[in-house]
């Protein structure tokens, strides 16, 4: 029986499909070596001319071919699984690459969004210390400034501490030369001295008068006596008692007026200390009100502190001068 080598050399069906794929490309590279092989075959028995004797060898050749082409069928449907798997992975994996890199562009927008937030904190950041850099040379500024406020009120307070000791011990001094008792002294030593200088006066008019009657009583009749008193007042004795009585005379008036100045003088005095101790407790009260005032204010300064007692003394110092012209009046 002879065979048609026509379809032998046919490709069998779904032989396309063996091109998909690299295993689907051994398959059939492997098929059409064995038809090639049955082909070559086939040509050299027909040049020999003993085709009938091979039959059974290209049956079972063939059957061999249809074997393989069956095996390559099922490696090429195998193949085409791994290919759809494969292009299942490949679509998956291009959608993980998609939707990382939409994760990856919302990263780095977030990245931008978070380094011009870093860079907004790092210029607020900057100005912040500047500020505060400003507000620490303003602070230090304000502080010298009130160091220097407070050297100059503790100077001016000082000074005015030292200027009411000096007008206090001056007004102790003037009150104590013209309180009334020594003022009262005064009178009555002027008054002893006015009685002493009267007391003299009289003295010496009876004197006189008992020179008088004692030339009286050596000169007899009143010519004699007239003459006499006029040779007496004409004599140096006479003379000289004159002059002393009118020396006397004359210093007693001049004391007598000395000492009524004086007491004019010193009542005006005394009307002028009084009139000034009451300014002076009137600016003792009003000051030490002040730096009563001033010293709760500058409790910190220890100075001050240590200078405060002063004030207060000057102050119980001036309460019992006012007390004391009140008991006096």
């Amino acid at each position: 029986m002879a065979t048609r080598p026509q379809p032998l050399g046919m490709e069998p069906e779904g032989s396309a499909d063996l091109l998909h794929g690299p295993e689907g490309a051994r398959g059939q590279y492997g098929s059409t070596q064995k038809i090639e092989d049955l082909m070559d075959m086939v040509k050299r028995l027909q040049k020999v001319g003993s085709l009938e004797p091979r039959i059974e060898v290209l049956i079972n050749r063939i059957n061999e071919v249809q074997q393989a082409k069956k095996k390559a069928s099922e490696e090429l449907g195998e193949a085409q699984t791994v290919w759809d798997n494969l292009q299942k992975e490949l679509d998956l994996l291009h959608e993980e690459k998609v939707r990382l890199k939409d994760i990856l562009n919302r990263k780095e927008e977030t990245l931008r969004i978070m380094q011009l937030h870093c860079q907004e904190k790092e210029s607020e950041a900057q100005r912040k210390h500047s500020m505060l850099q400003e507000c620490k040379e303003r602070i230090s500024f304000l502080n010298s400034q009130i160091d220097k406020e407070k050297a100059k009120l503790r100077k001016l307070r000082l000074d005015f501490e030292e200027h009411l000791e000096t007008l206090m011990s001056q007004h102790k001094d003037t009150l104590e030369f013209h309180k009334p008792e020594h003022l009262t002294k005064e009178m009555c030593v002027l008054d002893s001295s006015k009685e002493q200088l009267l007391k003299e006066e009289k003295l010496m008019k009876v004197k006189l008068e008992d020179v008088r009657q004692r030339l009286c009583a050596l000169g007899g009749p009143e010519g004699s006596s007239s003459l006499i008193e006029g040779l007496f007042l004409r004599s140096h004795e006479a003379a000289a008692a004159m002059q002393m009585f009118k020396d006397e005379n004359k210093k007693a008036e001049e004391f007598l007026e000395a000492a009524a100045q004086q007491h004019e003088q010193l009542q005006q005095r005394c009307h002028q200390l009084q009139q000034k101790r009451q300014r002076l407790k009137e600016e003792l009260e009003k000051h030490g009100v002040q730096i009563l005032a001033h010293s709760t204010q500058n409790e910190e300064d220890s100075s001050w502190r240590m200078a405060s007692p002063k004030p207060v003394e000057v102050h119980e110092e001036t309460a019992q001068d006012q007390e004391r012209p009140s008991s006096r009046t």
